[in-house]
């Protein structure tokens, strides 16, 4: 999810992926697993050209946020959504500051935290992916490649094909099991990707892209 530029002070402590800073800043909150290290490797997927500009991603969650940002709204396809309840936000550069992605990790986590789920990497990873691979559109929109559509669209875009970017360099052995069945999993795919637009889980332009055969990142 986009917002306006932000001029709160993110802390200078982290560690780095490549070139840009991790830092997590829990209050009163402990994830229930490792985070860093999956979104380091899910930054180390994407083309150094699309995280230029882009100093850090922040881990944290929301009720370390001070009441005013509670409060605070950003638009998302022409609605108002309270800050508190996004999954993630990209803060472009603004005066001093560079562009810098926040990630609310409980938000992202909160409908599977009970049960099984969280304990099987693949649904770990998608969770997260989600997030960040589409506050990483919001930048790669913003600094590299604009285009005149709705923003979300477009983040939505670019985060099924850093999904597929990322899936590719981290599964290759599992790709090359399956080939025989691309032709299956792509119909099923489609399917699922239908099925999930037509409950809006999906916005229209994930579910169109859905349809692209060429996975690699332009």
């Amino acid at each position: 999810m986009g917002t306006e530029p932000a001029n709160e002070d993110v802390p200078a402590k982290g560690s780095k992926s490549r070139s840009v800073r991790i830092t997590e800043i829990y209050h009163e909150y402990t994830p229930p697993f490792a985070v860093e290290p999956i979104v380091r490797r899910m930054l180390d997927s994407v083309p150094e050209k699309y995280l230029k500009a882009l100093s850090e991603v922040v881990l944290t969650n929301t009720s370390g946020l001070s009441r005013a940002r509670r409060r605070s709204v950003t638009k998302s396809r022409n609605r108002k959504v309270r800050q508190a309840t996004a999954l993630g936000l990209y803060h472009p550069a603004w005066k001093a500051q560079p562009a810098w992605i926040e990630i609310f990790v409980d938000n992202t986590l909160r409908r599977w935290e009970r049960g099984f789920w969280l304990g099987i990497p693949f649904i770990r990873e998608a969770l997260l992916s989600d997030v960040l691979f589409h506050e990483v559109g919001h930048h790669i929109h913003y600094t590299s490649r604009p285009e005149h559509k709705e923003r979300e669209d477009v983040a939505d875009t670019w985060k099924v094909k850093l999904q597929r970017n990322h899936s590719r360099i981290r599964h290759p052995l599992l790709r090359a099991i399956t080939l025989p069945l691309r032709p299956l999993i792509r119909a099923l795919g489609k399917l699922l990707a239908w099925k999930m637009f037509q409950k809006g889980a999906i916005s229209r332009a994930e579910y169109e892209v859905s349809f692209d055969r060429n996975p690699n990142l332009p």
